[in-house]
């Protein structure tokens, strides 16, 4: 018989192939008006946090994945609740991923063709790979990260030369709280990959020790996530790069190689794309693993279309009518991310251990508060 389940490997791929959409367009400008020439730095420091966000939530999701240990843990009507939360901002972003992807290729088309085609487009897209396999987008997610960590070596290579220490250093600070909330904001951009464990019973090596594994792909991470900032704000400069609006794409702007290719933007915009449908797809499979949860005894092959219809009518009618996808992007997101991602989930593990402690053992995914 033929194993669907997917390898942690497989889902690490996943996480950081999606969380490259939010990071190229949010940092390090986002972390400029407080961390100063130090954002580079605010995206290292956030790392411990996101370690620990992701141990609490693998945690809490164990071999079954944490839509079904959430209600294991809260009992029928409180998990229902606490997955309906997670699910209407599940739809929340991938509304505002469909709006951000059509609008970075609407822009590096030199406004060749409308928005609503590229919405449309990727939208029928994702919805194509929402509605097969979990290994067959794992598969595919491993070579969009491949792909993407390809085109982003390149650009930061080639840029690298041109970098200036004295951008980056010394760094000098009177009060260390405006670094720390920094590291908050850098870990909200990260958080995007709190859905995650949500596909957790789709893996195959769960009664394995990899708590190596997951430090070496969370902390390695960071790691080159820090030093693209870094590369960028030794090109770009820290004033120059809060203006703008997506740094690394205006970076690539000026990427060229004599006698070969001048203009490299528009390439890289399209193979962003890789990333959007990462990010998009993770969230479709997790609403299916909720909607799983939440109505077990009906089949659920509406969910796909149901996600990509809601997201899609999302990215028409709430953006810019409430405001630009852009301001919920930067503003909005990484709070809500932090506290769906590391508050939440700290309070539930705490409520779990409490309530163990009582029952005196473990909390099984069968059991229920009294």
């Amino acid at each position: 018989m033929r194993d669907n389940k997917i390898s942690r490997t497989q889902l690490m791929a996943l996480l950081w192939a999606g969380v490259m959409a939010p990071a190229a367009e949010l940092l390090p400008a986002l972390l400029l008006p407080g961390a100063g020439r130090g954002a580079w730095l605010a995206v290292l420091l956030a790392a411990p946090l996101v370690l620990a966000s992701g141990w609490l939530m693998g945690s809490l999701a164990g071999r079954e994945g944490l839509a079904r240990r959430l209600v294991g843990l809260l009992g029928k009507w409180a998990g229902d609740g606490v997955l309906i939360l997670y699910i209407v901002w599940g739809l929340f972003l991938l509304s505002l991923r469909l709006r951000l992807c059509a609008q970075r290729l609407f822009s590096s088309g030199e406004r060749d063709g409308t928005l609503w085609f590229f919405l449309l487009s990727t939208a029928a897209l994702l919805l194509w790979m929402g509605r097969g396999r979990l290994d067959a987008f794992a598969r595919a997610g491993q070579l969009f990260l491949t792909a993407l960590l390809a085109a982003a070596g390149a650009v930061l290579a080639l840029s690298l030369f041109q970098a200036r220490p004295e951008r980056l250093l010394p760094l000098w600070w009177a009060e260390p709280g405006p670094v720390v909330r920094s590291a908050l904001s850098a870990a909200g951009v990260m958080g995007w990959g709190l859905f995650l464990p949500f596909l957790m019973g789709e893996v195959r090596d769960q009664g394995e020790n990899k708590n190596w594994h997951w430090l070496f792909w969370g902390l390695g991470g960071a790691v080159l996530l820090a030093g693209a900032q870094a590369v960028i704000l030794g090109n770009l400069g820290a004033e120059l790069a809060a203006r703008l609006d997506n740094p690394f794409f205006a970076l690539a702007k000026s990427v060229g190689v004599e006698g070969a290719f001048q203009r490299v933007e528009g390439v890289v915009a399209a193979l962003w794309t890789f990333a959007d449908l990462a990010m998009g797809g993770v969230l479709v499979f997790a609403l299916r693993a909720m909607a799983d949860q939440l109505l077990p005894e009906k089949p659920r092959p509406w969910v796909p279309w149901g996600a990509v219809i809601i997201g899609t009518a999302g990215a028409f009618l709430l953006f810019p009518r409430f405001g630009s996808a852009e301001e919920w992007n930067r503003w909005l997101v990484p709070v809500v991310n932090l506290i769906l991602g590391s508050a939440l989930p700290a309070a539930l593990w705490l409520a779990g251990k409490a309530l163990g402690r009582m029952k005196g053992g473990g909390i099984s995914c069968a059991q229920k508060l009294p």
